[in-house]
């Protein structure tokens, strides 16, 4: 079982980039005895981290009136970050029992807005720093790269950017699925049927080839939208699958 803790106020800021979280114990959770600490001062965390193992404190010995009991290791409690940053301080005791709203550790966070496959991005940063874990970049803007994570205040303000850009342009957003609406993909390959408009591909080493068509009057379709939407399109398959029908289809169709 796991159990997310609450952050409380942060304390006072630590420099222009970092300011100090209060991680408590979930108000919702019951009083828990802590048994074992996962990080220690120092410690590197991302969101849903593992702080800490806990025992919750069955209502029948809350009272305090009987003795601290072998806990049973099935019933722990994982008690978990809600956000990234470093360990400054544990604020409480092995085998301490833990109340609802204590305060169980207290985080230093970074404010860096830009993280690429964990690490820290700033416009004049040209050495990155393997520190990234303590950046609050937690939203992924770019379908196509999904390792770039920007802030909360960075993805707004993107937002506007493309908000601004689609009005300059006249253009509003049109989402298309691929599957049986743009195109039909299959294992099956008929060897009767002209491989001509059809795209071959496999997804990885040991994957089944794959057999991509246009549905009829695709392209028609795609050459008039395009002058009134900015495309967007979605799957139910992998991401790899949808990046290379659309590369497919880029390629085979250049003007779009």
């Amino acid at each position: 079982m796991e159990e997310p803790a609450d952050s409380g106020g942060g304390g006072a800021a630590q420099g222009p980039m970092a300011q100090v979280a209060e991680i408590r114990c979930p108000i919702a959770a019951r009083p828990m005895r802590l048994l074992e600490w996962k990080v220690k001062p120092g410690s590197l965390v991302n969101v849903d981290s593992v702080l800490a193992l806990c025992a919750p404190i069955p209502p029948e010995k809350e009272s305090g009136s009987h003795p601290p009991e072998q806990p049973n290791r099935l019933s722990e409690k994982k008690l978990k970050s809600d956000r990234a940053g470093v360990v400054k301080e544990l604020c409480c005791q092995l085998g301490q029992v833990i109340s609802p709203g204590v305060v169980v550790v207290r985080v230093e966070e970074c404010s860096h807005p830009i993280v690429m496959k964990g690490l820290l991005y700033t416009r004049t940063q040209t050495n990155t720093k393997q520190q990234a874990l303590i950046s609050t970049a937690n939203v992924s803007m770019v379908h196509s790269v999904p390792e770039l994570m920007v802030s909360s205040e960075q993805a707004e303000q993107l937002g506007r950017e493309d908000q601004q850009r689609l009005h300059r342009n006249k253009k509003l957003v049109l989402m298309v699925d691929l599957d049986q609406t743009l195109i039909h993909t299959t294992e099956h390959h008929c060897q009767l049927m002209s491989n001509k408009g059809i795209f071959h591909f496999q997804l990885g080493r040991g994957e089944p080839m794959l057999h991509t068509r246009l549905r009829p009057h695709c392209k028609d379709f795609l050459e008039k939208i395009a002058k009134l939407y900015e495309l967007h399109v979605f799957t139910f398959g992998s991401r790899l699958y949808a990046h290379t029908i659309a590369g497919n289809i880029v390629e085979a169709n250049p003007e779009f």
